[in-house]
């Protein structure tokens, strides 16, 4: 069976060989014999130009270019060895491949030519047969060279497009979340308000539902306030407020906010006995508590205890949340660093 990729690598293979029938070829050489033999072994598969010296290769170069160039090494004014160099410090002309053409008994000629990095050499007196494939194996590298390049500058362009509308859309989802978060709040104040004023006024029914609408709002105002938050670590413009805390009383605190999540479950809190000083953001450190013990309780088994720990190490003080929920599979553990990453629960 033929797969879809199959397909299109023998797709970009004949596109690459029909594109060796329209490649260029210069040769540069001064020597009509030479000229002829090279012209009747690749005029009928390339388009051929020829310059008798390097002056005229190098300004033929520069106004034409080519996709190869077979280069005599000894010629009158300037050599071959020069006509590369200046190739190489040209950058229009630099990756043109450069084959150098040398007589066979000139062998360290061929040596100095690929140190100066030319792609090959090929030896007077000519073959024909080896001309020809040598020089269709350059053009097909070169080709490939190109199409590589072309993909790389495509993936460079829908790189950068893609940033630019990631980009967009944090802005708007920014904006979207900014302007929810003050009438959520206004909600969840009148809601409040609600609960203190007729919470002894309804029955058991409409007081649960009421209690219910305050959670999951205090819970969207969390989801919204996390969202901004990111927004603003990633610009860099992530507030701290600094205070003194003592960590045992902030965890005890953050815990006794899950209210109703905590009913008819085991949170035991190991904080110890002594006060743990600390300076840090409340707020974010209270967050990050309810956020973790709160995934606990969600996925541990209900008749299991969450163990909530606290204590001072060496110069640094941990909280540790230990639950015996199903975990997160090795092969997803990393998601959880990115950004809004979400992985499913496996019982």
């Amino acid at each position: 069976m033929v797969g879809s990729r199959d397909v299109d690598l023998k797709a970009e293979f004949e596109e690459m060989m029909e594109e060796c029938d329209n490649n260029n070829i210069l040769i540069v050489d001064d020597t009509e014999t030479n000229i002829d033999l090279l012209m009747a072994a690749l005029s009928d598969d390339f388009e051929v130009s020829v310059d008798l010296n390097g002056e005229e290769a190098l300004q033929h170069l520069n106004e034409h270019s080519a996709d190869l160039v077979l280069l005599d090494i000894m010629m009158p004014g300037i050599d071959g060895y020069e006509v590369f160099e200046r190739m190489k410090a040209n950058p229009r002309l630099s990756g043109i491949p450069v084959v150098f053409l040398t007589a066979l008994n000139h062998i360290e000629n061929e040596a100095k030519g690929l140190n100066l990095g030319a792609v090959d050499y090929i030896t007077k007196p000519y073959n024909p047969s080896l001309v020809k494939a040598r020089v269709r194996n350059h053009i097909e590298l070169a080709n490939s060279r190109r199409h590589l390049q072309q993909q790389r500058s495509q993936i460079a362009e829908d790189y950068e497009a893609l940033q630019d509308l990631e980009t967009l859309r944090d802005n708007l989802v920014h904006m979207i979340v900014h302007d929810m978060k003050s009438p959520l709040m206004g909600i969840c104040g009148n809601l409040e308000l609600a609960e203190e004023c007729l919470g002894e006024t309804l029955d058991d029914t409409a007081r649960q539902m009421l209690s219910n609408s305050l959670k999951t709002t205090r819970g969207l105002n969390e989801m919204i306030s996390s969202l901004l938050d990111v927004s603003r670590l990633e610009a860099g413009e992530m507030p701290l407020t600094l205070s003194d805390c003592d960590l045992r009383m902030l965890v005890s605190e953050a815990c006794e906010r899950l209210g109703r999540m905590t009913i008819d479950r085991q949170v035991e809190l190991r904080l110890g006995d002594q006060p743990l000083p600390v300076q840090c953001d409340r707020n974010l450190i209270e967050r990050l508590v309810l956020n973790l013990v709160g995934n606990a309780l969600k996925y541990a088994p209900a008749d299991r205890p969450v163990f909530v720990k606290a204590y001072p190490e060496e110069t640094w003080l941990t909280v540790e949340i230990h639950d015996e929920g199903p975990g997160i599979p090795a092969e997803y553990q990393d998601r959880i660093f990115e950004k809004f990453g979400q992985v499913e629960a496996h019982g």
